[in-house]
């Protein structure tokens, strides 16, 4: 997020500086300059609608993912919700330059299927994942 602030706070500075030194910068430049704002706005406006709040809580009986997007306004339901006792994997794959992926494998014990999730979680620090991995860690 404090990156996300970092990119508008420099857009706005160099419209700002746009606008005041204009008359100093030579015409050919402006085009250029002009479609390096826009591309930057579209990366910016893409980024905000990827961004989503991971929150996950363990009652004892049973665990809880929400997973939705920060404007999202009204009633936030789980995303996903199991017994503890049907996980059988808990895992966080770190990826350099991607958002990690939490895998949760949970048995379905009506038809015995095994569900894989997958959801895309950033800035997740190891003592967070450590808790959440020994919340769990008895029964899978």
């Amino acid at each position: 997020m404090n990156l996300l602030l970092t990119i508008l706070a420099l857009i706005f500075c160099a419209t700002v500086v746009g606008f005041v030194l204009k008359p100093l910068i030579k015409y050919n430049f402006r085009v250029p300059f002009l479609i390096l704002m826009i591309i930057l706005i579209m990366v910016i406006f893409n980024s905000i609608k990827n961004l989503r709040i991971f929150q996950f809580e363990n009652i004892g009986s049973t665990f809880s993912i929400k997973y939705y997007h920060p404007f999202k306004g009204g009633i936030i339901f789980p995303y996903l919700e199991f017994p503890i006792s049907n996980i059988k994997r808990f895992k966080i794959e770190e990826n350099f330059l991607k958002s990690d992926l939490l895998k949760i494998d949970v048995l379905v014990k009506e038809n015995n299927r095994i569900i894989k999730i997958k959801l895309k979680i950033s800035n997740l620090k190891n003592n967070d994942y450590r808790k959440m991995e020994n919340s769990l860690k008895p029964n899978y």
